[in-house]
Parts: C-alpha cells; sequence; structure tokens
C-alpha cells in the first residue's frame, strides 16, 4: 500500500544529506514532493507527522522526499553551525534531487514546510517560479526575526551571549545575525504554483496571524491559494484527529494538481 520506502543520501556545497525516499506502487515517473521540516526538527518531525504523511501520500501515488537538513538530524553538520539560508540551499538541492536522481515527473513537484520550513519553502517556490506546481505551508513562520524573538522572550531563553541553549540545541550567532535579512512573504509573492496554507488556530508557537498573512500576500498577487483552519490545532497538529485533518487536507489538494 505505501509502496517502498528507500534510505538515500545526496550532498550539498560538501555536506551529506540524509533522507527517505517513500516510493508509490506506480509504474512510469509519479509526482513528487519535498518536505521541509522545522528548527529543531528532523525528517520524521514531530510524532512523526512526516513519515505518515508521506506513506498517506504514497497510497495515493505520489512519491515524497523527506530529509535532515545539513547539521540537524542524522545529516552532516553541527547543530551550532545551522543557518537558514543553509537549509533554503539544502531544499533547493532536494528539489533537484528529486527530478535527477528519484525520477519524479517534472511536470508535477511540489513542496511542504512546516513551521520554520516554510521559510525555505517560500524561498524555494519564489525561486523556482514555474517549475513547481504546488506548495504546502504549515502553521509557517512568516516574520522569522519576530517571530523566534517571541518564542525566546516567551519561554525565557537566555540570548546575552553565544551558544544560546534552547531544549538542549545550541544555537551560534550565524544564525540570529541573517534572521533580519530574510523575508519569505516576500518571497511567496513571486511563486508561480497554487499555495495550500494549513493552520491550527490553536498555535501557541507560531500565531496564527503569520498564516493569514501568507494568505494575504497570495491573494494579493493573484498566486491561487486556500486557507485551510483546523480549529484547536496546536503547532505541530499533535493528535490524530488533527494530523488526520492535515493528511485528508493535503492529500486531497495535491492529488488534485497531479491528477486533474
Amino acid at each position: 500500500m505505501f509502496g517502498k520506502e528507500i534510505p538515500v543520501t545526496f550532498t550539498n556545497r560538501g555536506m551529506q544529506i540524509m533522507g527517505v525516499l517513500h516510493r508509490p506502487p506506480v509504474e512510469g515517473n509519479p509526482p513528487g514532493v519535498v518536505f521541509y521540516h522545522g528548527c529543531t526538527g528532523s525528517r520524521a518531525e514531530a510524532h512523526w507527522i512526516f513519515v505518515k504523511l508521506a506513506r498517506h501520500l504514497a497510497s495515493l501515488g505520489i512519491m515524497t522526499l523527506r530529509f535532515d537538513f545539513r547539521c540537524s538530524g542524522e545529516s552532516e553538520g553541527s547543530f551550532e553551525n545551522m543557518t537558514l539560508s543553509d537549509e533554503i540551499s539544502d531544499g533547493f538541492r532536494a528539489h533537484e534531487y528529486l527530478l535527477e536522481e528519484c525520477g519524479a515527473d517534472p511536470r508535477r513537484t511540489g513542496i511542504m514546510g512546516i513551521s520554520m520550513g516554510g521559510v525555505v519553502a517560500s524561498y524555494v517556490a519564489g525561486g523556482l517560479g514555474g517549475k513547481l506546481q504546488s506548495c504546502v505551508l504549515l502553521n509557517p513562520v512568516a516574520r522569522p526575526l519576530e517571530n523566534l524573538s517571541y518564542i525566546a522572550n516567551s519561554r525565557s531563553v537566555n540570548v546575552v551571549r553565544f551558544p544560546i541553549e534552547y531544549n538542549s540545541f545550541l544555537f551560534g550567532r550565524a544564525f540570529f545575525d541573517e534572521l533580519s535579512s530574510l523575508h519569505p512573504l516576500e518571497e511567496i509573492s513571486r511563486a508561480a504554483c497554487p499555495v495550500l496554507v494549513v493552520n491550527g488556530s490553536g498555535d501557541k508557537t507560531i500565531s496564527p496571524v503569520c498564516s493569514q498573512e501568507y494568505f494575504e500576500v497570495l491573494r494579493k498577487n493573484s498566486i491561487p491559494s486556500e486557507l485551510f483552519v483546523i480549529e484547536g490545532a496546536d503547532h505541530t497538529f499533535a493528535s490524530s484527529n488533527w494530523e488526520k485533518a492535515v493528511m485528508e487536507k493535503t492529500g486531497g489538494w495535491l492529488k488534485n494538481i497531479f491528477f486533474p
């Protein structure tokens, strides 16, 4: 039902990236989607929601690639050296790998990012233009500097000296130094594909206002889009009912685009 789940590795700028390819049990070149995890996350994501999403999409005939950004999970590098610009570079490379090495149909590819992975997805969607057919954002970060500052303040994280420790993760200066230069709302306005924004109304980590901001930017730029709100859902959609809602909505959205 879920097809094959294949461990894969690829490199980007000299760094080894670890991932898993979910290949559906279909002939030919299936559509493909790349998953971008959030900050301090991994290719499985919280409560393995990315694994569950990948298997659900495989049952619909859609191939997925989920991977650990450099300096995260099992990929090469120390987390203290992690930056979003490097993750954005990995994001572009992963889409390229999906096409060149995994056999995805180049006319049917998409990306999906959760939380800070939504920033990566916004940059990739804006940069790829017509080479991408779908983008899905799950509780996306809209203003990296403001959103991260709010989290730090609300959780009494000491930001006086580096590295900054949060939940045993050590953040280096380079990560924070570039936040003010990152503008995902501007990047998503350059997208040339339909965009689905999925928001949990009970998200206490990233305000639901962020999802609304994305939707307003998309509408302003006449980009086909939809804002889907899951009432009460938290930042990672951590309940079986919320997971089911995410899977059914994203699966239906992608199926309608890839199999019109």
